[in-house]
């Protein structure tokens, strides 16, 4: 490997993992930040939500950006756009400015995801390019590996405000690397930019991720959803519009004849809504239910986050005789299992109980996110490379928006269900619905029942509700997992001309 070659590869490693790393960072430390700038469950769920809305309204422009001006000046500016951003949200003195910071670092982060993978597709030798994805796909898990212990250990020993800035540190010495990576060279296509295109292709998909997000929290018809719904909808039909007049259209539809992208795209979705938004919904059960604290909340997800890494880093010599199509199987395959062998827990499990189930999980996701970044970019021409790794992506974190919405209304429903069933008469009908939320305290101030039988009820519910999105995430696996063997099943070879005389003189 040259020192052209081990740049390039350092370059689409640090570009998954820190954006993955900044996702669940803030998460341990919410109620935290909630005591600090006394804001409530809102503004919460805003830095969160906040990021993945940067973060999934410009993976496809950013795709575009890479594809107009090449893959190395969207990197830097991207990795210095995420340093600067991380870096205000560590001084952030209220909610307003936090929220913003984290939709400008998802922001950074779409740049980031679209030019690593591009580089792949344009800057490395076609034989190298599985060895990179791979790294590429390890990276995703050692992101998720950091975030949450570092979001966890920066608590536990001070406060959540050096955890945000230490990642913005390592971003500006990441950044650091452009002047190496400037040699790969890449200038990218000549074709104007449709600021208009991406303004609406933008303005819409992240429309649509708030109005999805917005419904976790409230429902359907709120006005929030129902707005963010429709200026989606209008926003979109805009840029279709545009694009059947464009020339050069930002998103080339040419890209879904091919059976092996499509396949990815399904995979990738099916992945995101199940595996992926289960850990999300099962982390809360873990602290509130079963007690676990946050940085103990970290080191029992080590085993789901840590065999991603694993598995996508170690295992591609292991996995190389399998097809593209065998991995993306198997890895959802594998994350089914996994959420099933979490089936029968409880208020009293503990880690070894865990460890299966989540270790399960974990494999999957390591085997199939390689596979899923190859998907992305080996059936397209390179100088569409960026475009095609947007939409793939763009999938994933609609998948993973629309999964946490579909998966917390199952857990919700199935514990109010058992919160009425258990109850011995009507008295706690307004606490059912608090504790179908998971607001115990709210349940506690509103019940009439004594203390202890308020957490039991809640507990019992809870577990009923979890164990309902489990089944449903189940589901979304194996339903992946079977379109995703069809879509990239084998084309079937067409007879010579020898074998069809063959065929007629027999018949």
């Amino acid at each position: 490997m040259n020192r052209q070659e081990a740049v390039v590869r350092w370059a689409v490693a640090l570009a998954p993992f820190m954006a993955f790393a900044a996702f669940p960072l803030p998460i341990p430390a919410l109620p935290a930040i909630s005591a600090d700038l006394g804001v409530g469950t809102a503004d919460l769920q805003l830095l969160i939500s906040g990021y993945a809305l940067g973060l999934g309204a410009l993976l496809i422009p950013c795709g575009v950006l890479v594809d107009r001006y090449g893959p190395v000046r969207v990197w830097i500016a991207a990795m210095a756009g995420f340093a600067l951003f991380g870096a205000l949200g560590a001084v952030a003195p209220g909610a307003e400015l936090l929220v913003s910071t984290r939709i400008g670092q998802g922001a950074a982060g779409a740049g980031l995801m679209a030019s690593s993978l591009t580089l792949v597709a344009t800057a490395l030798p076609r034989s190298h390019r599985a060895g990179a994805t791979a790294q590429w796909g390890a990276a995703i898990g050692a992101g998720l590996v950091v975030g949450p212990l570092a979001g966890g250990l920066a608590l536990e020993f001070g406060h959540w405000r050096p955890a945000l800035l230490g990642l913005a540190i390592v971003a500006l010495g990441a950044a650091g690397l452009g002047f190496f990576l400037r040699a790969v060279g890449g200038g990218g296509g000549s074709a104007r930019l449709d600021v208009v295109g991406t303004a609406t292709l933008a303005g819409g998909i992240g429309a649509l991720i708030f109005a999805i997000s917005s419904a976790g929290t409230s429902d359907w018809g709120s006005p929030g959803v129902v707005l963010g719904l429709i200026a989606a909808v209008a926003l979109l039909v805009g840029f279709a519009l545009g694009q059947r007049r464009s020339v050069e259209p930002m998103i080339d539809v040419v890209v879904l004849r091919h059976r092996e992208y499509v396949g990815g795209l399904v995979a990738g979705l099916a992945l995101a809504m199940s595996a992926l938004s289960m850990m999300v919904v099962i982390g809360p059960y873990l602290q509130v239910v079963v007690g676990a604290s946050a940085l103990v909340l970290g080191l029992w997800f080590l085993p789901f986050t840590g065999l991603a890494f694993l598995v996508a880093l170690l295992g591609a010599p292991l996995v190389r005789r399998l097809s593209l199509r065998s991995r993306l199987v198997a890895g959802l395959g594998l994350s089914g299992a996994g959420m099933a062998a979490l089936l029968p827990i409880d208020a009293g499990w503990t880690w070894p109980l865990l460890l299966p189930g989540m270790a399960l999980v974990g494999t999957g996701v390591g085997l199939a996110n390689p596979a899923l970044g190859l998907a992305a970019i080996r059936s397209v021409p390179p100088h569409r490379s960026g475009m095609a790794a947007g939409v793939a992506n763009t999938a994933r974190q609609l998948g993973n928006a629309l999964g946490i919405v579909v998966l917390g209304a199952a857990l919700q429903a199935a514990a109010l269900h058992t919160a009425r069933a258990d109850s011995a008469g009507g008295e706690d009908a307004a606490a059912h619905v608090r504790i179908a939320e998971g607001d115990l305290a709210g349940a506690r101030s509103l019940g009439s029942r004594a203390g202890g039988d308020i957490v039991q009820l809640y507990q019992s519910a809870q577990t009923a509700g979890v164990r309902v999105a489990l089944l449903v995430a189940i589901a979304m696996a194996v339903a992946g997992a079977i379109g995703t063997a069809w879509l990239m099943r084998p084309a079937p070879a067409r007879p010579t001309r020898g074998d069809a005389s063959a065929s007629v003189r027999e018949t």
